[in-house]
C-alpha cells in the first residue's frame, strides 16, 4: 500500500491512571483520543478530533480526573472504543496517511484494538516524534513534551493532558523539526 506523505495524523491518547506505585500493575485503558493533521507542504495544523471513550475494564480514579480532566460521568457517557476508532478513520482518513505521536502511543492503540477486537484506526507508517526530537536535538533521553517545547522557545498551547492539545503541541514540534530540516537542505 502506498501512502500520501503530504499530510500526517498526529494523535495522543489518555488512559486510566491511579496515584501511587501500588497501582502500577493496574490495567491502563484508553479513555480518550485526540488528533490533528499536519500538512507537510504548508506546515499548517488542522482538524480537531477529540473523543472520550467508555472504559470497560477499569474505572476513572479521582487522580485520573485531576490529571486528564475526564470525569467518571464523561467516560460513562463516552463512545464505545471501536466506534471511536471508526470515527477517527472517517473524520481524518487516518488509515491512508502516516501517523505520529509523542512516544509509543501506537503500541497502546495496537494492544487495545487487539484486545477489544476492532480495527486499528491508523496506518502502519508510524513516527515517534519524541524519539525524532531526541535524535535531532542530540538528547540521550526523552525530555517530555512541555519541556521540549520550552527548549524550542515555545509554550504549550491549550490544556495539558487533553489528548487533542497534546497532539496539537506534538504537531508543533514536528513542524519545527521539518522547518529546521528544510533550512538545512
Amino acid at each position: 500500500m502506498t501512502f500520501n506523505c503530504d499530510r500526517i495524523v498526529v494523535f495522543d491518547l489518555e488512559a486510566t491512571c491511579w496515584e501511587g506505585r501500588e497501582n502500577f500493575h493496574k490495567y491502563r485503558e484508553v479513555i480518550a483520543l485526540g488528533a490533528c493533521i499536519l500538512d507537510i507542504k504548508s506546515l499548517e495544523i488542522s482538524g480537531n478530533f477529540n473523543v472520550v471513550c467508555k472504559p470497560i475494564r477499569s474505572e476513572i480514579s479521582e487522580y485520573c480526573t485531576r490529571i486528564t480532566g475526564i470525569t467518571k460521568e464523561q467516560a460513562e457517557n463516552g463512545e464505545d472504543f471501536g466506534d471511536m476508532c471508526k470515527m477517527v478513520m472517517k473524520d481524518l482518513n487516518s488509515k491512508s496517511i502516516p501517523c505520529a505521536a509523542w512516544g509509543n502511543d501506537d503500541e497502546k492503540m495496537y494492544s487495545e484494538c487487539r484486545e477489544k477486537q476492532c480495527r486499528y484506526p491508523f496506518s502502519n507508517e508510524y513516527l515517534n516524534i519524541s524519539l525524532l526530537y531526541s535524535l535531532v536535538m542530540g538528547k540521550p533521553y526523552n525530555n517530555g513534551l512541555e519541556r521540549s517545547l520550552a527548549e524550542l522557545g515555545l509554550k504549550f498551547v491549550g490544556e495539558k493532558h487533553d489528548p487533542y492539545w497534546d497532539a496539537y503541541n506534538a504537531a508543533i514540534i514536528l513542524k519545527h523539526i521539518v522547518e529546521k530540516c528544510r533550512e538545512a537542505v
